[in-house]
């Protein structure tokens, strides 16, 4: 206990010492999360890297393990792969995350390491190879085992990830987290969790000296993700050597809320027809601030629905079949109870986001095939007036707002044709005020000793109600195959000059 208690205090005051130069640090380079969207709750741009401080807090006193032999540092440090596993993973998390922090990343990007992160430490020894049945014996998950726990370690990761919306939210969700997994492993003697949930703990409440409302510096992803990883580690080496009752069903109920969290927005962004990794501003936190609640008293209801998931989760170490049933039940029961009083389960709106998902997709696919028949009647076009007219029709089919296309092709002899468009909407002026996306190609690419320079992009207006269509999906193609054929007509005909080409704004 007395080693629980040293980790816990050198990861705290590391954590209290360190959060300030980090908040300096992220100021002075200008890495600062601006409230420049509507789903952003501040009002003032605060540092965003404050990850590394709890990273770096969490693993001080881990690392000092290797200098100070005890039974606590020879059981951690018993089985090699796992430090190993957690050492490697959680960096490469946070690299991942500062990465995003800095410089953004996509989605898919992000999600694919975080993927072959799970699939690392599943190989060094953090499996989840049975479920836990309270009701009957334990399902052996055999081939299903690898799947299962990339789920689970990439699911927590996230679910913490988009939690992370308010002052002192996920670091307060994760806290009490770590402190149901810390009590679990006192009951069933594992000290392994022990140690590493005491670590985590001061690291997290040293940080939440700075992150509580109002926060002077934010966690970012590479705090969010780092918890993630930790608490979902943590979780499955807990279940690996406790009883029956205790295995993964418990730490399920002590991270209730952003699992909860997580779901309903995957749920109703695929309802919505839009990316699932996308952001929005339907989360649990939006939606009590959306009630009238105040920022901090929003934390604090989310902190008591933590309290209530870490009471059932614990009141289950010693139930029989009977009582975890009730435990189970009343679970359920307090999270429909929830969802249904910040509208989750409003019957009317989950008709009309069924309606509207459906809409979407099939606006999706039809717009789809708008521009694959372009593509496919570029490809055949034997003019450059032909392809620009192709383009200017393929642009009312898709709902594009502006195209911008300037093109050079030169030969090898020095002939210049010059291909223009600068085309727009009639009712652009209505469309002021709504957020804009934009796809941008730059022309450079040669063929037959014949270049082509310039830049063709698209615009296209978003808001709520509109279709959210991948750029990579239809345009990159669109655009590639306006600048192979340009290309390839002007190698056709490179022996007799076609002089300048203008075609200006449409309307």
């Amino acid at each position: 206990m007395l080693t629980f208690l040293v980790a816990f205090a050198l990861s705290l005051l590391t954590a209290l010492l360190l959060t300030p130069a980090v908040r300096w640090g992220s100021v002075r380079a200008g890495l600062v999360d601006s409230p420049t969207q509507t789903r952003k709750v501040h009002r003032a741009p605060i540092p965003r890297l404050g990850g590394i401080a709890i990273a770096v807090a969490f693993f001080t006193p881990i690392v000092g393990l290797f200098f100070y032999d005890n039974d606590v540092s020879s059981a951690y440090l018993g089985d090699l792969s796992r430090v190993v596993g957690l050492f490697g993973g959680a960096v490469v998390v946070v690299l991942l995350g500062l990465a995003d922090d800095v410089f953004g990343l996509r989605p898919r990007t992000k999600f694919a390491v975080q993927v072959a992160v799970a699939i690392g430490v599943y190989f060094l020894g953090y499996q989840i190879g049975r479920i836990a049945n309270p009701f009957g014996p334990n399902l052996d998950l055999g081939l299903f085992s690898l799947p299962v726990t990339v789920l689970w370690i990439v699911g927590v990761m996230n679910a913490i990830n988009l939690i992370d919306g308010l002052d002192g939210l996920a670091g307060g969700v994760s806290l009490f987290s770590v402190l149901t997994l810390f009590l679990l492993a006192l009951v069933s003697g594992n000290v392994v969790v022990g140690l590493t949930a005491a670590a985590l703990a001061g690291a997290l409440i040293g940080f939440l000296r700075y992150n509580f409302n109002p926060a002077s510096i934010f966690m970012g992803d590479s705090g969010s993700l780092f918890l993630g990883f930790v608490l979902s580690t943590t979780a499955i080496s807990g279940s690996a050597k406790s009883s029956t009752l205790v295995a993964l069903t418990i730490p399920l109920l002590a991270l209730g809320l952003p699992l909860l969290d997580t779901s309903l927005a995957i749920l109703r962004r695929f309802l919505a027809g839009r990316p699932i990794f996308g952001a929005d501003r339907g989360h649990i936190h939006h939606r009590l601030l959306d009630l009238g609640l105040t920022h901090r008293q929003v934390v604090l209801v989310l902190y008591g629905i933590c309290v209530v998931f870490t009471g059932l989760s614990l009141a289950m170490v010693y139930a029989n079949s009977v009582v975890s049933a009730l435990i189970l039940g009343v679970f359920l029961v307090a999270v429909l109870t929830f969802a249904k009083l910040v509208g989750f389960l409003d019957v009317q709106s989950f008709n009309q986001s069924v309606r509207y998902g459906l809409l979407q997709q099939q606006r999706a696919k039809a717009h789809l095939q708008a521009l694959g028949r372009a593509v496919d009647q570029i490809r055949a076009a034997e003019t450059p007036e032909e392809v620009v007219e192709i383009i200017h029709t393929v642009a009312d089919q898709v709902h594009l707002d502006e195209i911008h296309l300037d093109a050079i092709t030169l030969s090898a002899d020095g002939q210049r044709n010059r291909v223009t468009v600068d085309w727009s909407r009639d009712d652009g002026a209505q469309l002021e005020g709504r957020p804009v996306q934009r796809l941008e190609h730059r022309l450079d690419w040669s063929l037959a000793g014949v270049e082509i320079l310039g830049r063709l992009s698209f615009s296209w207006h978003t808001d709520e109600a509109t279709l959210q269509i991948p750029a990579s999906t239809g345009y990159d193609l669109l655009a590639l195959t306006v600048r192979d054929r340009l290309l390839q007509l002007a190698c056709e005909s490179s022996v007799v000059p076609l002089g300048p080409r203008l075609v200006s704004k449409k309307g």
